[in-house]
């Protein structure tokens, strides 16, 4: 198998670096004390694309293949672990299970404001006591007319404080 970069990639990955070794990594140390991140941060890697790949060009993605997106979620964790788990979890969870999932008025709904980081996903996976072990969850989803309840704990909740939408793991039936 053949590893090396095509000049589509070199180049992607030269343009997100550039942008990060800019506007990430001088404030990543302080973002690590302040433990948060600039949130304006956002929007500006959404103008890169980072936040569309795998997703439908029709809902604003950007066509890639998977070494092309591992390779941007190589360098975004290279300039900050965080900034990588926005990205990641925001598309790669998120946007990609909408895509893939969703109905057509879900994905009309959220996949143009996740495919350019106008909006945010979340992911809630560990638990007090159980950490990030996915098969004893006790979080519990239960239907409720047209609505869910939720009833559990969740804690380190990836973008859990920015996000505009967060996917429902399991329900019981």
């Amino acid at each position: 198998m053949d590893l090396s970069l095509n000049e589509d990639q070199r180049d992607l990955r030269d343009l997100v670096r550039e942008f990060l070794e800019k506007e990430v990594v001088p404030h990543r140390a302080q973002w690590d004390r302040d433990e948060s991140v600039d949130t304006s941060i956002v929007p500006r890697l959404g103008e890169l694309g980072v936040f569309g790949f795998g997703i439908p060009e029709e809902y604003g993605g950007v066509q890639a293949d998977f070494f092309t997106y591992v390779l941007v979620m190589e360098e975004l964790g290279r300039a900050d672990s965080a900034i990588r788990g926005i990205v990641s979890v925001s598309n790669g969870l998120v946007a990609k299970t909408i895509a893939a999932h969703g109905t057509t008025e879900q994905k009309q709904q959220w996949l143009p404001g996740l495919a350019t980081g106008r909006q945010l996903g979340c992911f809630g996976l560990t638990e007090p006591g159980n950490g990030s072990d996915a098969g004893n969850l006790t979080t519990k989803a239960r239907r409720d007319g047209s609505d869910y309840v939720l009833q559990g704990e969740k804690i380190f909740i990836t973008n859990g404080t920015w996000a505009d939408v967060a996917p429902r793991l399991r329900a019981d039936q």
